[in-house]
């Protein structure tokens, strides 16, 4: 007979003697501009399966210690519930990992000579791949060509990943590679960008036209895939980050995710997104996809669910492929473009609608947030769409016309600060698009749901850097934008643990510390609430703890 443990009526943890802010708030409460949360000092949080049983006063943990429950005393240091990032790509981050870091060059020869040292290390024919290049930091602000790549790395195809992941750049080999030559039309969602003699440049804009040449490089296996997830949990761990929600994912990435559950090396709450992916099929071809499902969004269970349809409806400003109302101040003869129509996009909308999917937009420029809260509109003809909490990725720059439409579809919006921080494009904007850009503040103040976010990799997924910026407006140059849009700690905190938990629908169980939930908690060095603002990017998590399990604890705490 097997030796069964009997169940007994005492916690599993008592994580006790800490300042616990408990973010105990409702989505509706904190609309209403109610910020104000008990916060315990000296208090304990006591866990059982893996569930939050009981949040105590100083002294009043004793009735849930039992001989075998595992009692944290963190000595007065600040707790927080698990930090929940609304929108990031950990696949891609982890996968990066094995490319070229080019963030740190300063010129245009800085990227070319780490490529080359890159290719000197591996084999002809290997691919050689470089990420987070971005031409506005450097000191001649030119773009890379695909004749310089074929000089660097004359043997081998070269393919490069601008920062904001909306652009990249690649060698002769890599085109040849891909198929795509002078008279090459360009792809649906994404533009082959030419020369004044028609040539090709190398630079690809949009996924449409950089999904041909990102094919062609040698896929993951399984194994691999696993791997990084386990790698992106260490990590996540590290940062106090407990739950995402994982964008832009292949199929057989979206599958390695349940081999990584299986195996027990999934150690964060995983929501990934349904990506319709304008260079795996067109609008028709994915709608027919989504008759076929037989599983819709919310499928899963507290570890590893599907989230949303995610749709890529623009670009970014730094090339002119976001869709704004007025023109470009540096390309004015551009306001960009949606990669797809308005129409197909209601199309989407109203199958998501029938099919109980929520349905996510990257829109950053505002002409394009307009296109997608009129797909939201033409849905709610279908049914009532508030419940099903469809949202605008990124949404850095909004009109005061569209907030009072956000307000009434309950349409929220995660937000990466850490984008505008590292981004550079303030430069290139007007001056009040530099000014008012993402601000979180105008969401909290209009009654909109604002989620924390990275973006990862494009943006950073340290959230004390997130929370930093979003209250002091302060880019990586030390210059500050807009300082009337800065929100306070507080709300920085919310924006990252309970608003961030409205995206995944997981609000009645994330992203406070209160009874019933699950018992995601982060241990602090510092009080980044009280303490010196400009601090806050300073917090260091010294454990992290996962449905009541120790997932990480810093080795020098």
């Amino acid at each position: 007979m097997k030796n069964v443990k009997s169940w007994t009526p005492y916690a599993d943890l008592v994580v006790k003697n800490g300042k616990i802010y408990t973010v105990a708030l409702t989505i509706d409460e904190i609309k209403a501009g109610k910020y104000d949360f008990p916060i315990l000092e000296g208090g304990s949080v006591a866990v059982k399966d893996r569930k939050i049983i009981a949040v105590c006063p100083r002294g009043e943990d004793g009735a849930y210690i039992g001989p075998d429950t595992k009692v944290v005393d963190v000595g007065g240091r600040t707790v927080i519930p698990g930090i929940v990032d609304s929108h990031t790509h950990a696949m891609w981050t982890g996968t990066n990992l094995m490319s070229v870091d080019l963030s740190g060059c300063k010129c245009k020869q800085d990227m070319l000579d780490a490529l080359a040292a890159k290719a000197k290390t591996v084999k002809p024919g290997e691919w050689v791949q470089g990420l987070k290049w971005n031409q506005l930091s450097w000191t001649d602000k030119e773009m890379p060509t695909r004749r310089e790549l074929d000089r660097v790395c004359p043997d081998n195809p070269c393919y490069c990943v601008r920062l904001c992941y909306h652009i990249a750049v690649c060698n002769t080999r890599a085109l040849e590679l891909a198929g795509i030559c002078e008279d090459t039309p360009n792809p649906n969602g994404g533009v082959y960008d030419r020369d004044a003699s028609g040539a090709l440049t190398g630079i690809l804009h949009e996924t449409g036209a950089m999904t041909p040449v990102a094919s062609r490089i040698p896929e993951f296996t399984t194994e691999q895939y696993v791997r990084v997830i386990e790698l992106m949990g260490r990590e996540f761990n590290k940062n106090g980050i407990t739950s995402i929600i994982d964008a832009n994912l292949a199929p057989e990435q979206m599958r390695s995710y349940n081999e990584a559950k299986k195996q027990g090396k999934l150690h964060y709450r995983a929501n990934l997104m349904y990506f319709l992916d304008d260079a795996r099929g067109t609008i028709p071809e994915h709608l027919k996809r989504l008759e076929e499902l037989v599983v819709t969004g919310g499928f899963g269970d507290e570890m590893l669910k599907l989230n949303a349809i995610k749709i890529l409806l623009d670009g970014i400003p730094a090339v002119g492929t976001a869709y704004f109302r007025e023109p470009y101040k540096h390309m004015p003869e551009t306001r960009g473009f949606t990669t797809i129509t308005p129409e197909e996009l209601k199309l989407v909308a109203r199958k998501a609608q029938e099919y109980d999917w929520q349905l996510a937009c990257h829109t950053v420029g505002n002409a394009a947030a307009d296109v997608a809260l009129d797909a939201f509109e033409a849905a709610s003809q279908i049914s009532d769409v508030r419940p099903n909490r469809h949202y605008l990725i990124h949404h850095p720059w909004p009109c005061a016309d569209q907030l009072p439409r956000m307000r009434e579809l309950n349409v929220g919006v995660p937000v990466q600060t850490t984008i505008f921080h590292f981004m550079g494009e303030c430069a290139i904007l007007r001056e009040d698009q530099a000014r008012d850009g993402y601000s979180c503040k105008t969401y909290f103040d209009n009654g909109i749901t604002v989620g924390g976010s990275s973006d990862s990799p494009i943006g950073s997924y340290d959230p004390f850097l997130s929370m930093y910026v979003a209250c002091t407006r302060e880019d990586s140059d030390g210059v500050v934008w807009g300082p009337e849009h800065a929100i306070t700690p507080t709300q920085a905190l919310i924006m990252y643990t309970k608003n961030s938990a409205f995206f995944s629908h997981d609000d009645d169980v994330l992203g406070s510390i209160e009874v019933g939930n699950w018992g995601d908690l982060a241990v602090l060095d510092r009080d980044f609430i009280a303490g010196d603002i400009h601090d806050i990017k300073n917090t260091r998590v010294d454990m992290t703890f996962l449905g009541g399990e120790l997932v990480y604890e810093r080795a020098d705490a």
